[in-house]
């Protein structure tokens, strides 16, 4: 489909006076966003950190909304001879409490879920688990049949299964294409099917100039990947929720 010429006297569809639209929901944050410059040396075995970012509603303040960082997250990747280990760990603050999301996982060697382990709980204002908020589940993947250790949530694949936390990593290597259609695992227990991932063209900032990918599917509002010249994921936009970079390791 041929888009819109602006300059044609044509309206857009999308609103770009306040900035490119993947990263609208993010414009404040923009203003003091500092991307990372740290070089990766291993994208097999690398670790990306971020900061979670929110649109905050605020209708008596001016635009751009105001946004505000509210938690942290930590995804590793190692390199193993016959499949890939992934650690996550994330953190945010909820209503005043902290709440943490731990996982193990394991995928297949093109990056697909193997099988995983998540833990999460939120602690209170001494730091010392709630117990009724622990969550522990163990989870697999065969083949497409997706199911949690009791089966007590089974989902059927169609398409290979991936996770919205590894696609920055997938995307960042650069070696490995992802299938024109996939299906993903949101918070590894959420099944978003037929997911596609497209270029978008790219994003110029103040900072840089970012190649980005759009992501759309069932189930999601879109998904902006922004990454600079070599390759590193700085800025992914869900929405009102961002994540910005802070570290590569």
């Amino acid at each position: 489909m041929k888009r819109p010429n602006p300059k044609r006297g044509q309206i857009m569809s999308i609103d770009t006076e306040t900035g490119p639209h993947a990263v609208k929901p993010i414009t404040d944050f923009l203003t003091r966003f500092t991307p990372v410059q740290k070089s990766v040396s291993d994208p097999d075995n690398t670790t990306l950190t971020y900061d979670i970012l929110n649109w905050i509603h605020a209708p008596q303040t001016p635009p751009p909304a105001p946004n505000a960082i509210y938690g942290t997250l930590t995804v590793q990747r190692k390199q193993r001879q016959a499949d890939i280990l992934y650690h996550i760990q994330q953190q945010t603050r909820i209503a005043g409490q902290p709440t943490h999301f731990n996982a193990d996982v394991t995928c297949n060697p093109d990056d697909t879920l193997a099988s995983w382990a998540l833990h999460t709980y939120r602690t209170d204002n001494g730091g010392n688990p709630v117990p009724i908020s622990k969550l522990q589940e163990n989870w697999t993947n065969n083949n497409g049949q997706i199911q949690s250790q009791d089966s007590a949530y089974t989902y059927r694949a169609t398409h290979p299964v991936f996770s919205h936390w590894t696609i920055p990593h997938i995307l960042m290597r650069a070696s490995l294409s992802l299938p024109t259609t996939f299906d993903m695992l949101e918070d590894l227990s959420t099944f978003r099917p037929n997911q596609t991932l497209a270029t978008d063209s790219v994003t110029t900032l103040k900072t840089d100039t970012y190649n980005t990918y759009a992501q759309t599917g069932e189930g999601i509002l879109p998904i902006h990947y922004l990454l600079d010249d070599d390759h590193r994921p700085q800025l992914i936009t869900f929405g009102l929720i961002a994540w910005a970079l802070t570290d590569v390791v």
